[in-house]
């Protein structure tokens, strides 16, 4: 029975940075879910989009002295066509910015406020008098009180995560003129986060225990700490309106046509309004259908910068809005990547661009190794030189080298004869299958790439084992047996490699002259089934060498 499952991937800011980190951190491990479970013959809804309202567009557009909406105009475009050219598969990828989701978030902002869970109330802001307005917390910046990093921004360290509340800043100044700022009180709404405490405690318990363990200790930090209403709105000109005429009049307050509701507030709701955007451009699509069912599954995929977001402020946004609404089911919350054990920065050059990394060394390398390295429990590292090592040594030496030597091999076998497969070929094959299909399901995308691996060496093993090119002249017959259960063994990759490596999977499959249309709950029959069907057509190597020499050339272009 098809399941309906909901992907939701972090909204990108639209300023023109999607580096390697991205894809490692939330991009790489949602695609390869959403292929996986199109494979598997499930209704597959992928959702994301462009953050338009974060400062960090009002920051870009500063810098290139132009106004917000031309950096919108500017980036989404190009966003749009690196996610195609890097291969992250959506079913929507939309921009905060429609009138749809503004009209999703308002709804949101008015059904909570008047089921009690926002209040007005008063609250310093940082304002700095040598800018005269009150500034977004981007563009405040100093000591993080708690790791001591300098360049903390106003709301959330960058370094260690923590969360910052105004006034907690070790000596804040302005991202503007680099002068102090002061905090200076102004009227906000807030979201009444301690009415919704005990229901996130009880949705956290329920939910939690699938959950990666260091994402539900983090999550149980927050609640332990006990939850604080924390403010929706700031003053702001680029941002959603506040929907002024349907604010009640005892709960309106003065100048709010100055403010805008809180990019933080409004960026998750996008999860929804793009949802109801995509079956808006097609009569049979339906939405609620992905919303509004107990069997459905939602998972989520972002980095750790985003994790309270997401574990708890989305639920209770959803759980305040409609108590009927299908809550997030998993969390898939990656750690950072480093490069070259240094903080990704765009600002100070340490960064690779995603389309120059797969346009050079080519898209199933890339997505090879990030997964590879997937930083799932712990901050992970991009080095060049184990770049260079992983793509040589593992994708060529192992699973090229395999798939390789039995095409060459086998290619003037007759698999429509009746030909018995070895059962413990057979047997251990389709084991590596399980295991890498219990891998994607639970979201251990690693452990799937390693048991790709596996399986590849596993029939390298067995190849230089029975050492067929000597039974070719001297062995027929056992030569056929030998190259009969090779190929076993590849199409058992073939099938496993599908969700990963779409180009390497496209190349493979017109090799063997076979398309695996559905990842079955059993592969033992339609495996056998495909295997009479294999016509070889050729081959050539499924991945380049990529020269050691690259390596300090590559170094080079990162700024110390």
């Amino acid at each position: 029975m098809k399941k309906k499952i909901f992907i939701g991937v972090a909204w990108p800011y639209v300023n023109g940075d999607i580096h390697i980190g991205h894809l490692a951190g939330y991009l790489l491990p949602a695609d390869i879910f959403a292929r996986f479970q199109r494979f598997r013959g499930n209704d597959v809804l992928m959702a994301s989009g462009s953050d338009c309202f974060g400062t960090p567009i009002t920051i870009e557009a500063d810098k290139l002295n132009i106004s917000p909406e031309e950096v919108v105009s500017k980036y989404h475009p190009q966003i749009v066509k690196l996610f195609e050219k890097v291969g992250i598969s959506f079913d929507i990828y939309t921009k905060t910015t429609t009138d749809n989701h503004k009209e999703v978030v308002q709804d949101f902002f008015i059904k909570l406020l008047k089921e009690g869970f926002i209040f007005k109330d008063k609250t310093g802001q940082y304002y700095s008098p040598e800018d005269k307005k009150f500034l977004p917390d981007r563009y405040v910046e100093g000591k993080c009180p708690h790791c001591g990093y300098e360049g903390a921004r106003s709301d959330q360290c960058e370094n260690c995560g923590a969360i910052l509340g105004v006034g907690e800043l070790v000596d804040p100044k302005s991202k503007l003129s680099s002068k102090s700022v002061r905090i200076k009180p102004t009227e906000h709404y807030f979201l009444d986060w301690p009415k919704l405490q005990d229901f996130l405690e009880k949705y956290v318990d329920e939910k939690g225990k699938g959950w990666r363990p260091w994402v539900l200790k983090e999550t149980r930090g927050w609640l332990k700490k006990g939850l604080k209403p924390r403010p929706i709105t700031r003053d702001l000109d680029w941002g959603i309106e506040i929907p002024i005429e349907r604010i009640p009049k005892e709960l309106q307050m003065e100048g709010v046509e100055h403010k805008r509701i809180y990019v933080w507030f409004d960026a998750v709701i996008g999860y929804l309004s793009a949802s109801i955007e995509w079956a808006s451009k097609e009569s049979t699509r339906d939405w609620k259908a992905f919303w509004y069912n107990k069997e459905a599954e939602h998972s989520y995929f972002m980095g750790k910068d985003n994790l309270v977001f997401h574990t708890l402020f989305w639920p209770g946004e959803l759980y305040g809005y409609d108590g009927n609404i299908h809550l997030p089911d998993f969390p898939a919350i990656n750690q950072f990547l480093t490069l070259e054990d240094q903080k990704f920065s765009k600002s100070r050059g340490i960064t690779i661009d995603s389309r120059y990394i797969t346009e050079t060394y080519g898209l199933d390398t890339v997505r090879f190794y990030l997964t590879l390295i997937g930083p799932e429990s712990a901050d992970a590292n991009f080095s060049w030189s184990d770049f260079v090592s992983k793509n040589n040594d593992l994708l060529i030496g192992n699973f090229g080298n395999f798939v390789n030597r039995t095409l060459t091999l086998a290619k003037d076998l007759d698999f429509s004869k009746e030909l018995e497969i070895d059962e413990k070929v057979e047997t251990r094959t389709l084991e590596f299958i399980g295991e890498g299909q219990s891998a994607l399901e639970s979201h251990k995308f690693k452990k799937y790439t390693e048991i790709i691996l596996e399986l590849s060496n596993f029939g390298n093993k067995y190849l230089s084992t029975e050492e067929p090119w000597f039974l070719k002249d001297k062995d027929p017959e056992r030569f056929e047996k030998v190259l009969l259960n090779a190929t076993h063994i590849t199409l058992g990759l073939l099938l496993l490699i599908k969700p990963l490596l779409p180009e390497s999977y496209k190349l493979l499959s017109g090799f063997l002259g076979v398309d695996i249309k559905k990842w079955e709950d059993s592969e033992k029959e339609p495996l056998r089934s495909l295997l009479t069907q294999v016509r070889i057509s050729g081959t050539k190597p499924l991945f380049g060498k990529i020269d050691e020499s690259i390596v300090e050339v590559e170094r080079a272009k990162i700024s110390p």
